[in-house]
């Protein structure tokens, strides 16, 4: 039976990707463990500041990592005392000369691309470093923007729903009528005015209608124009790093045609499996304005914070239910076409690894 919301396989997700692993900052000199695509894995910093990712239980009796030392830049077990070096291979048994074979750590390629630690799942030969993510908006310069309220979550759910979750506009005023307010008129969300579709990137982008500056807006920018519109993305970064909702604020001329940008509002999602079942879920947030206002840095987290329980709080409740849910006899509404888009570009990175491991 394929693995919903999938029609064609059994696979929960891609395995030769990128996926978060962690935070920049949560990656120090001291083991880290982590779950991801179902593999314990230990990451830690050298001296040197590279980051190493390797399996996080120990090949003698499966003693997990997490606990262990780091002692010139080699984990130390703390349970036997076998040593390994950044690489995974056992160089030391503290009362025998001979290695067993069998003892040394699968390895890990991983990229740091902050504010972010990626890694790759699949097979290390296979790492594609053209694939990796990268999001312009998410690298912070001085004085110019300001990267925040950057938070990870734990879903009891699959990723691939947890996924197409931030491509799907019509739940918004139904799941987070308090926190993002009614957003649906009576024909539904936003029309995407264009798709932008690439070998590592998709985007619905879209463009609203113009409308009044409220006051708060005004706070911010005091010589806004009287009208505004506002320029919303969401996009998707190779299979897992998304901006979801991303809101330039465009000042407008008399006839409401936008003539200037005046700010960004960025919230950028990364979704890792931890297992078939459960998630991994980094969220983030940037801007270039107001940066010297940590009321307004702690009023957007706090804000994005909820939005994220919210949906997670909806995810957790669909994921029991899918035991023997099959995508195929599924109904959908129109305003799922964006989230489908996604569902099919994953399916057919799934179904590209189903080819080429036969041909292996």
């Amino acid at each position: 039976m394929a693995f919903y919301p999938f029609t064609d396989t059994e696979q929960a997700y891609p395995r030769n990707q990128w996926y978060v692993a962690a935070w920049s900052h949560e990656i120090s000199e001291k083991p880290f463990m982590r779950t991801v695509s179902g593999e314990r894995i230990i990451l830690y910093r050298q001296h040197s500041g590279t980051v190493v990712a390797v399996s996080g239980l120990c090949p003698h009796r499966q003693m997990p990592l997490e606990t262990a030392e780091i002692v010139n830049d080699q984990i130390i077990c703390p349970y036997h005392g076998a040593a390994f070096n950044p690489d995974g291979v056992c160089a030391h048994l503290p009362f025998q000369n001979h290695v067993p074979d069998g003892m040394n750590l699968k390895s890990f390629r991983v990229e740091e691309s902050a504010p972010f630690i990626w890694l790759w799942v699949g097979q290390n030969d296979r790492a594609d470093m053209d694939s990796l993510p990268y999001a312009r908006e998410l690298s912070p310069v001085p004085g110019q923007n300001l990267l925040f309220g950057m938070h990870s979550f734990h879903v009891q759910a699959r990723s691939q729903i947890v996924l197409e979750n931030l491509f799907d506009q019509s739940h918004i005023s139904f799941t987070h009528p308090l926190t993002l307010g009614q957003r649906c008129a009576e024909n539904g969300p936003t029309k995407p005015s264009d798709i932008i579709e690439k070998d590592n990137y998709l985007a619905f982008m879209r463009l609203s209608l113009p409308k009044g500056t409220d006051d708060a807006l005004r706070a911010f920018f005091p010589d806004i124009s009287p009208q505004i519109r506002i320029r919303s993305r969401s996009e998707l970064f190779g299979v897992s790093l998304v901006v979801a909702a991303g809101s330039e604020i465009l000042a407008c001329d008399a006839e409401g045609e936008p003539v200037a940008s005046v700010g960004d509002l960025v919230f950028f999602h990364a979704i890792t499996p931890e297992t078939d079942h459960s998630t991994h879920y980094f969220a983030g947030i940037m801007r270039n304005f107001a940066l010297e206002n940590d009321l307004v840095s702690t009023s957007y987290a706090e804000r994005n914070d909820h939005v994220v329980l919210e949906d997670i709080k909806v995810l957790e409740a669909i994921e029991p239910c899918l035991a023997k849910a099959a995508a195929s006899d599924e109904p959908n509404f129109v305003t799922d076409a964006a989230a489908i888009r996604v569902r099919r570009r994953i399916e057919a990175h799934l179904m590209k690894e189903s080819s080429d491991a036969a041909l292996i």
